[in-house]
């Protein structure tokens, strides 16, 4: 297994080094993406409503060609709610609890050949930001929310339409979310 994944990584490696023509993403490159989240890995277990997230992000190129691809440089912001129900002596208890993400993160965008690098952006990143949490409704005695800075890892992907409007996805702990897709702008 170690062989083929070595195999498949030095392939990659040889097939993108060898570009043709200015990537998708490079130095002072600027994408600002729009998107929905789904997978709530913030409240955890005992929460009622749809797991979804609203986020908006913004990536920078901020070096000239390192290896197989560009370093961009960002912030995300993002919110999510879920409503926790607590029984006790026969009455319901109903809080919603908010979540405001306030981060920074950091991508490699692998720089691709061939049509598809037209199209395609792929990258990894890593994001670290801080929850802040607020709660309305009943007062839940057991819990007051976990305002607290959170790191993360993702990859994800860029199709463009045009020049400069396109669609994304990213998988990973999004602090947030797990899934998230969108709106992509670049300019």
């Amino acid at each position: 297994m170690k062989k083929i994944f070595a195999i498949a990584i030095t392939v990659f490696i040889s097939y993108s080094s060898y570009a043709q023509g200015p990537a998708l993403f490079e130095n002072a490159t600027n994408v600002v993406n729009l998107g929905i989240g789904v997978g709530d890995v913030f409240w955890g277990a005992g929460y009622s409503g749809a797991p979804v997230s609203f986020n908006a992000s913004f990536d920078r190129g901020v070096t000239d060609k390192l290896g197989i691809g560009y370093i961009g440089a960002g912030g995300i912001i993002g919110y999510t709610s879920r409503t926790y129900n607590t029984y006790s002596n026969g009455i319901t208890y109903k809080t919603r609890y908010s979540g405001l993400l306030i981060g920074v993160r950091a991508t490699y965008h692998f720089a691709l050949n061939g049509e598809i690098s037209e199209k395609l952006d792929p990258y990894a990143g890593l994001v670290a930001g801080y929850v802040i949490t607020s709660h309305s409704g009943d007062e839940n005695p057991y819990y007051n929310g976990p305002s607290a800075f959170r790191p993360g890892a993702f990859a994800g992907a860029h199709y463009y339409f045009s020049p400069n409007f396109g669609a994304f996805a990213e998988v990973g702990y999004n602090v947030i979310s797990v899934l998230n897709t969108g709106l992509t702008i670049k300019f």
